[in-house]
């Protein structure tokens, strides 16, 4: 009798303890900050003359804080920015690229 009991005992302290593991894995985080919210722009860019170009208006974007992705187009001359709008601006964008010497307008589409 008494390893009857030790058995249920330790069944239910087993099944007890999958229980709140099994709950601990369902548990979904919460987001406690809202997501930061993008927007894109296409510039145009003059002065882009070689393959080193796009690789130094990439690296000076990456410096701009707020800025998610740049593409730089060597062929078109434009390079497609996504920003995080409350963090930087386009005209910041525009200033950076033409300070590195290379003017940028925003593309008219």
């Amino acid at each position: 009798m008494t390893i009857k009991i030790l058995w249920v005992t330790l069944s239910l302290l087993t099944a007890s303890f999958l229980m709140r593991t099994a709950r601990a894995e369902i548990v979904v985080p919460v987001q406690l900050q809202p997501q930061n919210s993008s927007q894109s722009v296409t510039l145009d860019v003059r002065n882009m003359s070689c393959a080193m170009c796009p690789l130094t208006i990439r690296k000076v974007l990456q410096g701009v804080n707020g800025v998610n992705e740049a593409k730089v187009d060597f062929a078109s001359k434009t390079v497609a920015v996504s920003f995080d709008p409350q963090k930087t601006s386009i005209d910041a964008l525009i200033k950076a690229i033409t300070n590195a010497g290379y003017p940028a307008v925003v593309q008219v589409q």
